[in-house]
């Protein structure tokens, strides 16, 4: 880059910024990961929660102790409340049953880090809003039936000392919010099933 005292100096400062913008770039990143957390937390948070949503489509409650923490809480209205992972894992396999057909569909995420940040940027604490499909699929003379649930989790989130797995991330509190109404036919789930959560 050569400057030149004849041109004007606009020019010159567009020359200047041209010549400066990738370490722009490079400040740019640094102050979102110290303002905001490491890039890699949120990423870590998002496999978490789609890890989830694999296994209660898969009735793999067991590896659901990989995804809360041992104390976590459960806010589903089906009880009221649930706490701790053993308890967690129970009432979810009540209300997806293996001989039932589901699939947990992730939507739309946003994910907060929480300071105070460590000197990489990363936080240890967070939270999240999850949108989610359950659904129920009909099967024998209903098949090509079923219901559908449309929903939001609220999360809190917190780092472990677990990183062999999602960076260490757990979710530690969940709270669950129903759309409405159910779509579709009822007679895809088991009448205990109908009763159990409406």
């Amino acid at each position: 880059m050569v400057w030149s005292l004849q041109r004007p100096a606009s020019f010159v400062l567009l020359e200047l910024f041209d010549y400066l913008q990738p370490l722009l770039h490079i400040f740019s990143f640094f102050l979102f990961s110290f303002a905001l957390g490491s890039p890699s937390d949120v990423l870590y948070i998002e496999k978490l929660i789609a890890d989830e949503a694999q296994k209660l489509g898969n009735k793999d409650f067991a590896g659901l102790e990989n995804i809360f923490t041992k104390n976590a809480t459960y806010n589903a209205g089906t009880p009221p409340n649930v706490y701790g992972i053993d308890e967690i894992k129970a009432i979810l396999a009540t209300i997806l049953p293996p001989e039932v057909i589901t699939q947990s569909a992730i939507s739309t995420q946003s994910i907060t880090l929480l300071p105070p940040f460590d000197e990489q940027g990363a936080a240890g604490t967070a939270t999240g809003v999850v949108y989610i499909t359950t659904s129920y699929i009909g099967q024998g003379d209903l098949e090509g039936q079923g219901l559908f649930y449309f929903a939001r989790y609220e999360d809190k989130y917190v780092k472990t000392g677990d990183f062999a797995r999602y960076g260490g991330w757990r979710i530690s509190e969940r709270l669950y919010f129903l759309f409405g109404k159910p779509i579709g036919n009822r007679a895809v789930l088991p009448p205990s099933l109908q009763e159990l959560i409406g």
